[in-house]
């Protein structure tokens, strides 16, 4: 057995764990405001990402490993600016929360997502893409909707939405044409919103 057909099979039996692990994570980040941990999330997110990306890039592997690689740079990027945020606001007296306001609203909120998303998926059939591609690509739009919905006053988060929001674009797109031209550019985007959510993040409390 190739190196290739072993990856394959792998993303095979992974694919399913991996699409909750998006959806676990991507919670973690909407309750928990602590950078360090939102950080740690995120990496692992763009972990689960990139093993589902092995579904769409079945003989192309490398695209997986860029894919995780530019999720790591993003989180790097974002974690600076939410350090910077967090001593500035101290410096200015403000408090720094470790959990998000209103908890046990997110906490239903996101129970009821949990359930809209199984039943989305169970339902609603995305053509071109596997049914674990499919529950990923539903999970990271209802991650989105949340992070646009309730976190408009903090950029990171927003910024985080967005982010969500492409790579589920990137897997229901790249799963019908795996071009790697398209998938260069998607890239390249998802470093310029990195970018520009690091930028905000840390001009909101400067100004």
């Amino acid at each position: 057995m190739t190196f290739v057909s072993w990856l394959e099979r792998f993303s095979q039996l992974v694919s399913l764990p991996a699409a909750w692990g998006i959806f676990v994570t991507g919670g973690v980040i909407y309750l928990i405001t602590a950078w360090r941990v939102r950080f740690l999330a995120l990496i692992v997110q763009y972990l689960f990402v990139g093993i589902l990306f092995l579904r769409v890039f079945e003989n192309r592997p490398e695209m997986a490993m860029m894919k995780i690689i530019v999720g790591w740079m993003i989180a790097g990027s974002l974690l600076l600016s939410a350090r910077v945020r967090t001593d500035a606001l101290r410096g200015k007296g403000g408090l720094t929360r470790r959990w998000a306001a209103n908890l046990p609203f997110r906490v239903v909120i996101l129970a009821t997502v949990t359930v809209v998303a199984q039943l989305l998926a169970q339902r609603l059939v995305l053509p071109y893409v596997t049914d674990e591609l499919g529950l990923a690509c539903i999970m990271l739009f209802l991650l989105a909707l949340l992070f646009f919905g309730t976190e408009e006053k903090d950029a990171s988060a927003v910024g985080v939405g967005v982010l969500n929001l492409l790579s589920a674009l990137e897997i229901f797109y790249l799963a019908q044409d795996p071009g790697l031209l398209v998938s260069g550019v998607l890239m390249v985007v998802n470093l310029l919103v990195g970018l520009v959510t690091s930028y905000l993040t840390v001009t909101e409390v400067v100004q």
